[in-house]
């Protein structure tokens, strides 16, 4: 299944709330779940939907992809299920699902908020142009909320000042992980951007006094129970982006032979997106 980041492409406001379906895939059967999430996406857009989501591939870890879907709300959820539950759409919906089922291992949803205060430059957001993404999971100890937020003051405070340019989005997860797990997401137009993290880690440095910096490197154990990265590539193929990002670089996001709407898409405030 699917849903996505979905934003204008420039100067994009995240989104309050995001729901992230992480599937397992099977060995050997990425390319025909690719195919399927591919096929997911046209039943969609044929039947005019008003969802616009964009997936994850992993390129670390184990063979997942991730389909996240923002929403204004916790309550536009309810709106989009009962999109899907409109015939005939509900009956090719849970056909596809069945098919899918049975190229996953496994699969688990996430519920997460955004939080400002614990993200980068999120007006430099660039849906149009993300080929890859670099999530952060972090997940703190007991009580060292305050701890999490001030090593993230400090760090972007220092990257600010060294006029570090990227985009990171922070968001803390509500419901299906361990609490006080935090997503940080980084968005990529190339993953050239990897290669410049040692020049970031200077600026880092730079942009704070030693004092600081020594006494954050030597907190993390104190404040995190667990860490880890996982990169992953932005795939268009499994992906039903907005038609501003898809005017935005049409080579990239239009997928070929794609069904035109043939319905005048529901309306629904907020950025729309999800796919189940």
């Amino acid at each position: 299944m699917a849903a996505g980041f979905s934003a204008m492409p420039m100067s994009a406001q995240p989104a309050p709330v995001i729901k992230i379906d992480i599937e397992t895939v099977k060995e050997g059967r990425s390319a025909a779940h690719e195919k399927m999430e591919a096929e997911w996406s046209a039943t969609l857009r044929k039947a005019g939907a008003p969802m616009h989501y964009y997936a994850l591939d992993s390129l670390s870890g184990s063979s997942q992809v991730w389909f996240v879907q923002p929403m204004p709300s916790f309550a536009v959820n309810e709106e989009y299920g009962r999109f899907n539950a409109n015939e005939p759409l509900k009956s090719s919906v849970n056909t596809l699902d069945s098919r899918d089922g049975e190229l996953r291992t496994s699969s688990r949803r996430m519920w997460a908020v955004y939080r400002p205060d614990l993200s980068y430059k999120p007006e430099s957001l660039n849906l149009a142009k993300t080929r890859f993404v670099d999530v952060a999971t972090y997940r703190i100890k007991l009580g060292k909320d305050e701890d999490l937020a001030g090593g993230a003051k400090a760090i972007f405070g220092a990257y600010a000042k060294s006029n570090v340019d990227m985009c990171i989005l922070g968001y803390q997860v509500t419901a299906g992980a361990p609490s006080g797990t935090f997503l940080f997401v980084t968005f990529m137009d190339s993953m050239k951007f990897l290669d410049a993290e040692p020049d970031r880690e200077k600026a880092l440095k730079a942009g704070m006094a030693e004092s600081t910096y020594q006494q954050l490197m030597k907190g993390t154990g104190d404040v995190f129970a667990s860490m880890e990265d996982n990169l992953f590539a932005v795939s268009p193929a499994m992906s039903l982006p907005s038609q501003t990002v898809i005017d935005a670089d049409p080579g990239f996001w239009k997928p070929k032979g794609a069904v035109k709407s043939e319905k005048t898409p529901v309306s629904i405030p907020g950025p729309p997106e999800q796919k189940k």
